[in-house]
């Protein structure tokens, strides 16, 4: 068969070309062998930037070109060794921003690997899922919708079913689909209605498809739709970060000729100077800053990885420390996510149902007696399992899971416990004739079956009162007895009680039908109700309440009745205020609105397009709203939101395409984890920023004192350069490892639009920076007035300088207070980037050759002493600073 063709053949012809069974699908040996036969269904990825492309960019910029300027002076001055050693520089400038660049693409690279893209198979008679990249030609797709398309394929079945497929034809309405076979060859895509192609998402309804190709033979051919590229652009705080960059490259530009000018004002050589303001405009431009923050943040992703949220969009990351509001579904993000029916109401009789989760194991108890399995219980039973689409498999020894929808599974799970195999039936006597999908807006959905005897019965399930709406009867003890509404009163009544026990309640109705042609939802004769419990996650309690304590307001979004979210609110313990039902927002204006989430913290009976309203009238209040969402409706609320959150596990491929995060644990708990992960890399880079600028600041002020002072300089160019590169990086790079700060969720969210660097920030680099300068600047006069040896003092200004660099470290640390505690060991990088620095610099002292570069001379115990001790002195001094008001900054 030419898959092209596929559209034009019969079903019949379709599933004969490819040997796929319409009911059974393909045999486990079978897939195997078209596995090897065609490939894994993989799309050719798109090459990423190229290495030497990422090399090349590293030479494009302004540091590089003044250390260049630094080279031609130095051959001018014929001094060709430290031209050399610049030249050493650029390179190793170069490798870094390299290797950091090249290596934070393939972590990013690694995350997307992490979202893996699946599909629901029929094989061996089973309902299975299966990584996409398993599904072959012939496989039996079931299609639902919510889903991704993984594959071509023809249509054996379809029912009220729509995809979109602008990603393959630009087209963004739903195109509807059908099973007919098509007369014309030459159609267009869009127009190839019994076709389901790679790439497109199913919007409405279900259907079956027959795979006729896979990867590269499909029509998406080599273009990849199941993945989004993720961190392709700069995020706010890196375009702010390179702006910060850029205005200090100015401004140093501005102090080194200064500088220049007053040196040569004071007799000094021209070149002299001219080398050491180029190397004094280098060590002003911290250029480390992008890379810093690239790595900051992919550590931190890594972090986030680990605990089950993926990033997949950067901005994400800065923008989850400033969420304050999280606006969160209800079932399987603060509950667990495995229902299990509890309880049944069976015209009158209250039956429990023993046993948890997906296991099925369990029975049927009426008050202290066993419930045989016959009679209403047995047709309640059987009803609610035929009228769902979920499939229960074990996974491993004592293990089950649900394939489909979980509230489903629950009732699948109550008939395996009462002996009836839903899945077993329909490949026997039980055929189902027609389903009417269940419709988010209606709350309801129907199918036409015919049992062994030949009777044919509509099976209904759904909210009870839309239910009850279309009921005329109900069962009671064997018989059906008028619904009147003395009756109807009762079982509503009944069906509040059950909610207000945190149950979520659903009618269950047949009528026996002659044709599945008649009208579904009219003179209905109601079963009972099923009461399904999905208990809360022992976790979510305290992770609102960690919420509430970081100044983060949590707000339950639910499609529930209203008492039972405010059940499993009150187990919860979520903030006490009103439970709004959905059908209140439908006739109110914004400002309305606003007022109600003023006073609310839970929302019953809301239909995904009123998400958008809420996550619209919380942003107009000036909040930061996360919002979470797992279907195909709740897309435009997870873009609208700064930070969509989308189900990894239950999501559809709509709702993980559209948002910024994915939670792999389905768990409200790991967001807010996300959230402390957000506030500390923050809070790392912000510690970055404070390191580097003031040890920058206090390079260029011991220079500039000395000469105001009429001194010969105290530190040559190539001496700055290593610091620059040597004492500052490693340090500054270990700070990206630093924990959580005390009490980091018990601070209010950050303020998106506040600066980077505020006034009082600003105010600590300055003092900190003069305390260092005047430090290094001190030990240098002190030297050179005693020996008269300017290579030994400026070799004691150089290594000083790089002491109480080194030690600053402890001042952006902890809020700027070094504790003798457990803390001061927390942050095992750090310390090996001290060990490596401290290495470094008896080299740079010792070593004959480095002694020649950078002009250095070995020191005596006596001048080591001297470095020591004002190294420590100078932190002690910063410390006793940092106790005072006007020094604290709280952003960390």
């Amino acid at each position: 068969m030419r898959h092209k063709e596929a559209h034009m053949m019969e079903i019949r012809e379709v599933l004969e070309s490819l040997g796929a069974d319409p009911e059974k699908g393909l045999e486990g040996a079978e897939v195997e062998n078209r596995r090897r036969r065609y490939g894994e269904n993989r799309l050719r990825k798109q090459a990423g930037i190229s290495p030497w492309v990422i090399l090349v960019n590293q030479f494009r910029n302004i540091i590089v070109a003044l250390l260049v300027l630094a080279v031609v002076i130095s051959l001018v001055l014929h001094e060709y060794l430290e031209a050399l050693a610049i030249l050493v520089v650029i390179v190793l400038n170069a490798l870094f921003g390299f290797v950091t660049e090249y290596r934070a693409g393939r972590a990013m690279e690694a995350l997307k690997d992490m979202v893996v893209a699946t599909a629901k198979v029929v094989r061996d008679g089973k309902l299975i899922e299966v990584d996409a990249a398993g599904v072959v030609p012939g496989d039996l797709l079931i299609l639902e919708e919510g889903d991704s398309v993984t594959a071509d394929g023809r249509l054996v079945e379809a029912e009220n079913m729509a995809v979109v497929e602008a990603s393959l034809t630009g087209e963004s309405q739903p195109v509807n689909k059908q099973t007919d076979s098509l007369e014309a060859g030459a159609l267009p895509l869009g127009d190839r209605v019994n076709m389901v192609f790679m790439g497109t998402m199913v919007v409405r309804g279900n259907g079956r498809a027959v795979v006729t190709a896979t990867g590269e033979k499909t029509e998406m051919g080599g273009v990849s739709a199941l993945l989004e590229k993720a961190g392709q652009d700069k995020t706010p705080l890196e375009k702010r970060l390179a702006v910060l960059g850029h205005s200090l490259a100015f401004i140093s530009l501005g102090i080194a000729a200064l500088m220049a000018v007053m040196g040569i004002a004071m007799g000094r050589p021209v070149l002299e100077i001219l080398e050491t303001a180029i190397a004094l405009a280098i060590a002003a431009v911290p250029e480390g800053l992008p890379a810093v923050a690239t790595i900051t943040l992919a550590i931190g992703m890594t972090r986030m990885a680990r605990q089950n949220a993926i990033i997949r969009r950067l901005p994400a990351v800065e923008t989850l420390g400033s969420t304050t509001v999280i606006c969160t579904d209800k079932t399987g993000t603060l509950t667990e996510n495995e229902m299990t029916l509890e309880e049944i109401w069976l015209g009158g009789r209250a039956i429990k149902v023993t046993g948890a989760g997906y296991r099925p194991e369990g029975d049927f108890v009426a008050g202290d007696r066993r419930e045989e399995v016959r009679g209403d219980l047995e047709l309640f039973l059987k009803t609610g399992a035929l009228a769902s689409n979920a499939a229960v498999n074990r996974v491993d020894e004592g293990q089950w899971s649900v394939v489909g929808d979980p509230t489903e599974g629950a009732l699948v799970v109550a008939a395996l416990k009462g002996g009836f195999d839903p899945e077993m039936a329909r490949q026997n006597d039980y055929k189902e004739l027609k389903e009417i999908p269940f419709n988010s807006a209606e709350k309801r959905m129907a199918v036409y079956y015919r049992f062994p005897d030949g009777q044919k019965l509509l099976l209904a399930k759904g909210a009870p009162r839309v239910i009850m709406a279309s009921c005329t009867g109900m069962v009671k003890d064997g018989q059906v007895l008028p619904l009147d509404e003395s009756a109807r009163k009762s079982v509503l009544e009944v069906n509040d009680g059950m909610a207000g026990r945190g149950l979520r309640v659903l009618a269950v109705a047949y009528r026996p039908v002659e044709s599945e042609t008649e009208e579904p939802y009219r003179d209905l004769i109601l079963l009972g109700l099923a009461g399904i419990a999905d208990p809360p996650r022992e976790e979510a309690g305290q992770a609102i309440a960690e919420a509430g304590g970081a100044g983060i307001r949590v707000i339950m979004i639910t499609g529930d009745q209203p008492e039972t979210a405010r059940a499993i609110g009150h187990r919860l313990g979520t903030p006490p205020g009103r439970v709004v039902h959905g059908a209140a927002l439908h006739d109110i204006t914004m400002a309305e609105l606003s007022d109600e989430l003023a006073h609310a913290s839970i929302f019953a009976r809301v239909n995904p397009e009123d998400k958008l309203d809420i996550v619209d009238a919380l942003q107009k209040q000036g909040e930061v709203v996360a919002m979470t969402g797992d279907g195909v409706n709740d897309a435009p609320a997870l873009k609208e939101a700064d930070i969509g959150i989308a189900m990894g596990q239950e999501g559809t491929s709509v709702a993980k395409e559209s948002a910024d995060m994915l939670l792999t644990d389905d768990n409200f708990a790991t967001i807010i984890r996300a959230v402390k992960e957000g506030r500390v890399i923050f809070d790392n880079i912000t510690k970055f920023i404070h390191y580097l600028f003031s040890c920058n600041l206090s390079e260029i002020m011991v220079i500039f004192l000395a000469l105001l002072m009429g001194l010969p300089l105290p530190l040559v160019a190539l001496q700055i350069l290593w610091l620059n590169l040597v004492t500052d990086v490693f340090p500054a790079l270990s700070l990206g490892w630093e924990p959580a700060e005390r009490r980091i969720m018990r601070r209010p969210p950050r303020d998106p639009d506040q600066a980077i660097l505020t006034n009082r920030f600003k105010l600590r680099i300055l003092v900190q920076g003069a305390v260092m300068a005047l430090g290094s600047l001190g030990a240098y006069v002190y030297v050179l007035n005693i020996t008269g040896n300017l290579e030994v003092a400026r070799t004691v200004a150089f290594i000083t300088l790089a002491g109480v660099q080194l030690l600053h470290v402890f001042n952006v640390r902890g809020g700027g207070i070094m504790r003798l505690d457990r803390t001061l060991f927390s942050n095992r990088v750090l310390w090996g980037a001290i060990v490596l620095v401290v290495g470094l610099q008896a080299l740079a002292v010792y070593q004959p050759l480095l002694n020649r570069v950078l002009q250095t001379v070995p020191l005596d115990a006596f001048s080591l002493l001297i470095v020591t001790v004002v190294s420590l002195a100078t932190l002690a001094v910063v410390q006793i600073l940092n106790r005072f008001q006007f020094m604290r900054e709280p952003v960390y």
